[in-house]
């Protein structure tokens, strides 16, 4: 899984959807859109480069909780793999607490 599916899959968990985040974080969504795929384009010179916006990537580091390394940066796939198993757990357990109050207990 990379990087962009395991953010995706964090903010459904979260209940967010991309549209929804961006206005959120304050960026244009159609800028999220490509800044979280990583969408090749090339150069005249003909080199082939990624869509890389930073204020983007802090916005949506800051909303995850996390540094910007950390998401971003090298080994940020186990990172984020290990923020959604958390995150997971976390709903889980809240369901849980929700389902006994329910009942009485």
């Amino acid at each position: 899984m990379d990087r962009k599916e395991l953010i995706d899959k964090i903010l459904k968990v979260r209940g967010m959807s991309k549209r929804r985040l961006a206005p959120t974080i304050g960026v244009p969504y159609h800028s999220l859109i490509k800044t979280l795929k990583p969408t090749a384009f090339r150069l005249k010179s003909g080199e082939i480069r990624f869509r890389e916006c930073r204020y983007i990537r802090e916005a949506v580091a800051r909303w995850l909780g996390a540094p910007y390394e950390l998401v971003w940066g090298p080994g940020s796939v186990h990172f984020l793999r290990r923020l959604l198993r958390e995150e997971v757990e976390r709903r889980a357990q809240a369901e849980t607490r929700r389902q006994l109050r329910a009942l009485g207990l």
